[in-house]
């Protein structure tokens, strides 16, 4: 679980099991704005969500390494 502190926008999480990433675009007072991408593709899962931060934070395994979030910033731009 991550410290809901430690989470910044503009950042990826990465969830492995689901083959996932978020990139936080806002962070509130109780709530995290996020996008949604495959891992293996990097399309996205629709539009920007919401969710409570514990509920961010239970679910992201851990911050993506830059090699992950240039990997997946290169997917996406191609789309």
């Amino acid at each position: 679980m991550l410290d809901s502190r430690r989470v910044s926008a503009g950042k990826f999480y990465v969830n492995h099991a689901r083959s996932i990433a978020r990139e936080v675009l806002e962070v509130k007072k109780d709530a995290i704005i996020f996008i949604t991408y495959h891992l293996d593709t990097g399309a996205s899962a629709g539009n920007p969500s919401e969710c409570m931060k514990q509920h961010f934070t239970n679910w992201a395994e851990r911050e993506a390494t830059l090699t992950e979030m240039t990997r997946l910033r290169n997917k996406i731009q191609t789309l």
